[in-house]
């Protein structure tokens, strides 16, 4: 079949979309259809402008709108059209970029819930103390994100950008509502030690076992398992016995305990990020 002459059929607002990607001929795009293609991508635009600007990420927009064309074009071939239309199609492309250029904005802005958000300075108050805690805040969330998983920090953001739908990230990214709240738990964790260590770093405690240990946080018996020297840590039946926690969690808590020490250590020995 004789490929369209894409250089002319592509709208001005198309007219972004990388050259040798619209020059290159696809069956695909030939079955659906050129003009079907770019009307449903453009289709995309209301919603994009809409949730971008609601996000002050205007800037975004027109970078989306060609990401959009981008990922459509290069996944058309797995369009099914008895599941739907090809502007349906798009529209879940589209939500998908949009969620995506949101999570990298809040990356890069460094920002997530109330963990990180401590001691925030009055309203109208002096600006040095607007700006000191600024800092402060970016410390923190510096180090925690140095300190999860990549996992437990890409469901931190998710919750971020969704208000706290638990359910809905957990279904989105395809994890179970437990592991949700586990990754709330290490972040909200690892967020309570940094906090405690660099007042204590900046107070001149110096890094010892006791100090690292006055950083973790009480809940989960965490605090509990830190007290135990690290040998006794490698028995976790011992450790399971002895503090009352799940068996079945007890491990996974002995290793969380062991990243928020050397957090702790690492802050009071006046590493920096």
């Amino acid at each position: 079949m004789n490929q369209p002459d894409l250089a002319q059929a592509v709208p001005a607002s198309a007219a972004a979309v990388d050259a040798s990607l619209l020059t290159a001929s696809s069956d695909a795009i030939d079955c659906i259809g050129l003009d079907v293609f770019l009307t449903a991508v453009e289709s995309t635009r209301g919603y994009v402008t809409r949730v971008l600007n609601q996000h002050a990420l205007h800037g975004e927009i027109e970078a989306a709108m060609q990401e959009i064309r981008v990922v459509a074009w290069r996944r058309a071939e797995s369009f099914d059209p008895t599941r739907g239309s090809f502007g349906h199609y798009a529209q879940g492309i589209a939500a998908k970029v949009v969620l995506a250029t949101r999570r990298e904005a809040a990356i890069q802005c460094e920002r997530f819930t109330a963990e990180f958000d401590t001691d925030r300075p009055a309203a109208g108050g002096d600006p040095l103390d607007l700006l000191v805690h600024r800092f402060e805040q970016r410390r923190r969330i510096a180090w925690v994100r140095e300190t999860v998983s990549e996992r437990d920090w890409t469901i931190a953001i998710e919750l971020m950008l969704t208000d706290e739908a638990r359910a809905d990230v957990a279904e989105r990214i395809g994890v179970s509502p437990r592991t949700i709240r586990t990754a709330r738990e290490n972040i909200a964790a690892a967020a309570w030690t940094a906090n405690t260590a660099l007042r204590l770093a900046d107070r001149g405690y110096p890094n010892t076992r006791q100090s690292a240990i006055e950083c973790i946080p009480e809940t989960d018996g965490l605090r509990a398992i830190a007290l135990f020297q690290p040998a006794m840590m490698r028995d976790a039946a011992a450790v399971a016995r002895i503090t009352g926690l799940s068996k079945h969690r007890v491990h996974s808590r002995i290793a969380h305990v062991r990243k928020l020490l050397t957090l702790a250590a690492r802050i009071l020995d006046g590493e920096s990020i």
